[in-house]
């Protein structure tokens, strides 16, 4: 994928008020000082575009990045910022969790993980806990280069293999270091195949309710002349038992039987001229 333009769009604390829009959101998230805005300013071929710092837990807000006009990079707060007050680990909780858990354009969300390091407990928490929240995500190994091929070769499969104690299967894995632009095309390759196919199933789900509309309208026609029919018939055949029904009482009384008072004379009165 190129990138042709990337801006910034605005920050937020509540999911509520990030923009109203039906485009695509591709989240980053991860431990503070995993190299998250680093990566993003990479991907995005911008060196300032989301804030760095060198102290963690600098990323307090929900950031949205609007690129090539037609999909977003949200940048989200780190989690296990072990130097926050209590109250601001709360509040940045439920930043993320909300943001995650009810934000409907978020389309895919890659968790960050340090590549030098040994599988940690928060990210394997926050692991398990997307996969039962049923959030599609993948993960994005940082900071390649500060390793050898063989001993980051041996992290990667120490971390696969400690997933798939509780994984049948593991999301997409991706290798990236900022500093030498390594693992660029491949996330953005995969950024494209996703917009496509929702783009793909979108068009799809469109021509299906068209088609779903005229079938509607067809069947609908089909089954009026029927039950028109139907309807018509039980209406004739409930009026001539109703007609069949007074002929018979008419017959059993005489002509006029009890009816005669529609001619002017009352029960009471026919009665006592049959008397």
């Amino acid at each position: 994928m190129k990138i042709n333009s990337a801006e910034f769009v605005v920050s937020n604390s509540d999911y509520r008020s990030c923009p109203n829009s039906k485009i695509c959101e591709f989240a980053f998230i991860g431990r503070s000082n995993v190299g998250k805005s680093s990566l993003i300013n990479m991907l995005l071929q911008s060196k300032d575009l989301a804030k760095t710092s060198s102290k963690p837990g600098k990323t307090l807000l929900i950031n949205h990045f609007l690129v090539n006009r037609n999909w977003y990079v949200v940048d989200l707060p780190g989690y296990g910022y072990a130097r926050a007050s209590k109250e601001q680990r709360r509040k940045l909780k439920s930043i993320i969790d909300n943001y995650i858990l009810f934000r409907t354009q978020l389309t895919n969300l890659f968790v960050l993980i340090d590549s030098r390091l040994e599988p940690q407990q928060i990210d394997l928490d926050f692991i398990d806990w997307l996969g039962q929240s049923s959030i599609p995500f993948s993960i994005i190994f940082t900071k390649s280069d500060k390793l050898s091929n063989k001993q980051l070769m041996e992290n990667l499969a120490a971390y696969k293999n400690k997933l798939l104690e509780t994984w049948e299967s593991l999301p997409p894995i991706f290798v990236t270091s900022s500093e030498k632009g390594v693992g660029r095309d491949e996330v953005l390759d995969y950024i494209e195949s996703i917009i496509n196919s929702c783009v793909t199933k979108k068009s799809k789900a469109s021509k299906l309710n068209t088609s779903d509309k005229i079938d509607r309208v067809v069947t609908n026609r089909w089954l009026a002349l029927p039950i028109f029919a139907f309807v018509m018939f039980l209406v004739y055949y409930l009026s001539m038992v109703t007609v069949g029904a007074a002929a018979t009482d008419w017959a059993n009384d005489g002509l006029f039987g009890d009816g005669y008072h529609l001619f002017g004379i009352g029960t009471g009165a026919y009665e006592e001229a049959c008397e």
